[in-house]
């Protein structure tokens, strides 16, 4: 048996009675039938639901009534037998997971059942769902809609391709353009879903027509916490051993009437591909079903463990920067993250637990909550190789997995270079207490970073070579016994002139100092 994936529709507040429409709301059913399903089948069949609702979007218009229409349709999948995993409210990189870890659940023969509400958009014909980061888009940025959201076509081949012998998916997906802006010109595309065909023996069922707006209420006052199709359709899956036609039939006629009451034409239509026949709820009359799983899909434990490894940043996301500070202590990794984040988290291995930093006694505004510590140790002989880096988001959900290459030889001159550049100030000195004599100390202490050190007095361009030791990579602020550390100031000298070459063949501007 196999049961559709329904999307209840959220509208805007419009009218006398101030309803709220929505342009293009999609619900999709697709179901996967080799060649029947009997009722005898379904009852012994397994049967999963991942169930996910997206309400608070953070750069797009919020809905309100999404996640009430995934808790109502998550109990009632509950209720006749699934066994069913609820996500809310989660960006990209939750439901990557969420449909992921499902997928990896699917058993050869099993009846799958996914439902999202949710924004969706259609591109080029083409139909997305929109997690709740995905970024405002504007003209021209059809491609990051692309990028940034979840192809229906694709969700349905997946489950099918890991074995599902019925896959449905439930999509209530249609609002008004969540990418319109008031004064500004929209993105390319449609509100809602396409309402396209998805191939040979699939069933869709769209909780109004193409591109056809669809209520979210009956008006201010309606008690009702779905939408008017979400409620026409559980009503359905009370009434056992009907087909999916069945079903879409009654709820066509329900939803019709209901809208019709406020003066709204919504009409939700179907594609039926089946051969044989599938049914939601395949209870026996007079027999009590026995109640399906309820199973929570978790992003926020507090352990950072990613056996496995994903350097490719997400389309449109940066990748973390690093920098290496070395001290005779060792070194000091600092990572910059391209997003707000609640927790980081370090490991030198390619696979196991990650090392948690901690937070710092201050809160991200942005986040509401501590911000983590983004900065760790490793010892001065670390060898190199890769850094792996991870961290979650301000809603919870783990990044993935970064390498970050460390060079040390490489890390140890070019943070050596940055210091030179960034304290230039400090690389003569000329200490009272030792009248007469001009001191290199500070170049000496970051040799390692330098080639060639060249000095000349009064502006008169005949430069001369302040010898420099060979860096020591193992204690490289060490001042060697034998090293020059100081010269005598020659007489009438009233200020010098500084030039570094550095490790990499670059030099430094010319930097005076006045003798004192």
């Amino acid at each position: 048996m196999s049961s559709p994936l329904i999307y209840g529709a959220h509208i805007s507040r419009r009218g006398s009675f101030s309803r709220r429409l929505t342009q293009g709301l999609l619900a999709v059913a697709v179901v996967w039938f080799g060649l029947s399903a009997t009722t005898s089948d379904a009852a012994t069949q397994r049967r999963i639901a991942l169930v996910i609702g997206n309400d608070k979007y953070e750069d797009i218009v919020s809905l309100e009534k999404a996640g009430n229409d995934a808790d109502a349709v998550s109990a009632k999948l509950r209720s006749i037998g699934f066994e069913v995993t609820t996500a809310k409210d989660i960006g990209r990189r939750g439901m990557s997971r969420a449909v992921r870890q499902f997928e990896k659940s699917i058993q050869p023969g099993d009846l799958t059942l996914f439902y999202y509400a949710g924004h969706g958009f259609s591109v080029s014909g083409q139909d997305f769902l929109l997690p709740v980061d995905i970024p405002q888009a504007g003209p021209g940025d059809e491609s990051l809609v692309r990028d940034e959201a979840f192809l229906t076509n694709d969700l349905a081949d997946r489950f099918l391709k890991a074995g599902a012998k019925t896959a449905i998916l439930i999509l209530d997906a249609c609002r008004d353009n969540p990418f319109e802006q008031p004064g500004k010109r929209s993105i390319s595309g449609s509100a809602g879903l396409a309402n396209q065909p998805l191939g040979e023996g699939i069933f869709v069922l769209y909780s109004a027509g193409q591109y056809q707006s669809a209520l979210d209420s009956m008006g201010d006052t309606d008690p009702n916490p779905n939408s008017v199709f979400t409620r026409a359709f559980l009503q359905k899956l009370d009434e056992p051993n009907l087909s999916m036609v069945q079903i879409a039939k009654a709820t066509q006629v329900s939803v019709r009437d209901l809208a019709s009451q406020v003066g709204h034409t919504q009409l939700p239509s179907y594609y039926d591909q089946i051969i044989g026949s599938v049914r939601l709820n395949p209870g026996i009359p007079g027999a009590e079903a026995k109640p399906g799983k309820k199973r929570e899909f978790k992003e926020g434990e507090t352990a950072l463990v990613l056996p496995k490894i994903d350097p490719a940043p997400r389309p449109g996301k940066a990748k973390p920067l690093a920098s290496f500070s070395r001290s005779n202590a060792g070194w000091q990794v600092t990572v910059s993250l391209p997003e707000p984040a609640v927790q980081f988290g370090y490991r030198t291995e390619p696979e196991g637990e990650f090392t948690v930093t901690g937070n710092m006694g201050a809160l991200d505004p942005r986040t509401g909550l501590p911000m983590p510590i983004t900065w760790f140790s490793l010892p001065g002989d670390h060898p190199a190789g890769e850094i792996y880096v991870t961290w979650r988001d301000k809603r919870g959900e783990e990044a993935g997995v970064f390498p970050i290459k460390f060079a040390p030889d490489d890390a140890l001159r070019a943070g050596q270079k940055q210091i030179l550049e960034q304290l230039w100030t400090a690389w003569m000195a000329f200490p009272k207490s030792n009248n007469g004599l001009m001191y290199a100390t500070h170049l000496i202490s970051y040799r390692c970073g330098i080639e060639k050190v060249e000095y000349a007095l009064n502006k008169s361009d005949q430069f001369k070579t302040w010898p420099m030791p060979e860096c020591n990579k193992d204690d490289p602020h060490s001042i060697p016994e034998k090293a020059t550390i100081y010269r005598k100031i020659p007489r009438g000298a009233k200020n010098m002139q500084v030039r570094l070459t550095y490790y990499d063949g670059s030099v430094s501007k010319l930097r005076n100092f006045k003798i004192k």
